[in-house]
């Protein structure tokens, strides 16, 4: 039997136990507040009663016209208690008690009329006034008689409401609690029930869900019926099937992936071999071609040297120069994503100082100003974080402003684990359509053999920096120049 049909059993059984109990306990509220509204009111009257025997001993005592009236007055209340009491009073015995009292209260109303009449019969009595007084006493006695009768039946009827008001309370308080032990029994036998079910059918998938986490994912849960744990053992197989599926997909993909991951690192390998081959050959002819032009030029007799013969020598040695810078860019272009030696905190300010150590006569020819005392130290390995600032500052000071005294400035912030540099300069700048295009390789701005650029730099820095998960833009230097943004791991 399924959890859900156990549950709507016990919601069923519930409801049908309300249903059958309800009706009974409105019944018995209802027989409650009317018990409760006959004995208030049945109070009433017989609080009327004694006011009414005070007005009455007090005319009987002295006479007085104030205490007749009174009491007259209390005997309309008495009628109109009477009067709700009559369309109020159900039962049998209630409305005997009832008749029987209004019998009484309307004999004692004629006997105190009487004592009235009597009384002013004694005002104007002359011979016969012993016998008035005597009929006076005898009628009062039949009040007082009367009286008893009227204060028994209204405590007979207060004394009868209150017992229904103790039944009514007594049924409620059995129909609730018939309801209560039934709720509860119901919840504690379906608890016991579901609980015992739960221990016992939850076990197999709890161990069966352990060991296809453990990582057995060809065992299969058997869990036989047709309710919720069934289903869950039927969708757990069913996981544990895709799952299955998805290992053996993703290790055929891990077995492919690592072997193109294999013909790349052999074919990135014989790349890299080829490169430095092919670097070597393709240097040794510009070596060649700069020694054999400085020979020319160094044996023979100046005089055989005409200034076209000068020029062409001169184009041959900067022209082997180039290529030789060229294809040296291109092998740390090639390299760049790669570190070259062991990662590791690197002092900036120390790097940038060996650097400008090796450009101390173009900083004295150019009379360049380098500021970097607040330079933070970053996690790369040596030779790409010089890379980086040599060649950003050799294109500060090889792009530099013809009227200007070269200024750069080096700073760095550290920043939720990284650091961001600036390198800004006072030179040329770069228009802003094509602060982007620079980064590309071969990309130059400015077309002249003078400088000696191969138009890779900025590209060797982007791929630098990007491969320690940087970036790297350029922006105007306020006041003319450039400045180059980078951020690298602190």
């Amino acid at each position: 039997m399924r959890i859900t049909t156990r549950l709507r059993i016990t919601s069923t059984v519930t409801v049908v136990a309300l249903v059958i109990l309800a009706p009974m306990l409105i019944w018995s509220f209802s027989e409650f507040k009317n018990a409760k509204n006959d004995y208030l009111l049945a109070d009433t009257i017989k609080v009327n009663f004694f006011e009414r025997a005070s007005f009455r001993d007090q005319y009987f005592l002295y006479r007085e016209e104030r205490a007749r009236l009174l009491w007259e007055k209390n005997k309309e209340t008495a009628d109109q208690l009477l009067h709700q009491a009559n369309s109020q009073f159900h039962r049998e015995q209630d409305r005997l008690n009832l008749e029987r009292l209004c019998k009484s209260i309307e004999d004692t109303a004629v006997i105190f009329r009487r004592i009235v009449n009597n009384t002013e019969i004694l005002k104007t009595a002359a011979g016969n006034r012993q016998v008035y007084q005597e009929l006076d006493k005898r009628l009062y006695s039949q009040l007082l008689m009367k009286a008893g009768a009227v204060r028994d039946m209204a405590t007979s009827l207060q004394d009868a409401s209150a017992r229904r008001i103790q039944l009514s309370y007594e049924y409620m308080t059995i129909i609730v609690g018939v309801f209560a032990f039934t709720l509860a029994l119901t919840t504690i036998l379906t608890s016991i029930q579901l609980d015992r079910l739960i221990r016992r059918r939850l076990e197999p998938l709890h161990d069966g869900a352990k060991i296809v986490a453990d990582g057995d994912l060809d065992y299969r849960i058997r869990c036989g019926g047709t309710d919720e744990f069934a289903e869950l053992a039927l969708s757990i197989n069913y996981m544990t099937e895709s799952l299955q599926a998805s290992a053996k997909q993703l290790e055929a993909e891990i077995t492919e992936r690592k072997q193109v991951d294999d013909k790349l690192a052999r074919a990135h390998a014989e790349l890299e071999q080829f490169t430095r081959i092919a670097a070597h050959h393709l240097q040794e002819p510009a070596r060649r071609l700069v020694s054999f032009a400085q020979r020319l030029q160094s044996r023979l007799p100046t005089e055989q040297l005409n200034e076209d013969a000068i020029a062409s020598l001169h184009f041959i040695e900067q022209g082997a120069a180039r290529q030789s810078a060229l294809v040296r860019d291109i092998q740390l272009y090639l390299a760049a994503d790669q570190p070259r030696s062991t990662m590791e905190t690197v002092a900036v300010t120390a790097a940038i100082a060996g650097l400008l150590e090796h450009r101390a006569t173009l900083m004295r020819e150019t009379g360049a100003q380098v500021d970097y005392n607040d330079a933070p130290s970053v996690y790369i390995d040596r030779p790409r974080l010089k890379d980086i600032f040599s060649i950003l500052l050799d294109n500060a000071l090889c792009y530099r402003h013809p009227k200007l005294t070269p200024h750069i400035r080096i700073s760095g912030e550290a920043k939720a684990g990284r650091v961001i540099y600036r390198v800004a300069d006072n030179g040329v700048g770069i228009p802003a359509e094509y602060r982007e295009r620079v980064f590309g390789v071969f990309e130059r701005l400015q077309v002249n053999d003078d400088q000696n650029s191969t138009g890779i730099g900025l590209a060797i820095v982007r791929r630098i920096i990007e491969s320690c998960g940087g970036s790297v833009t350029i922006q105007e230097t306020p006041g003319g120049g450039t400045t180059v943004l980078f951020d690298l791991p602190a």
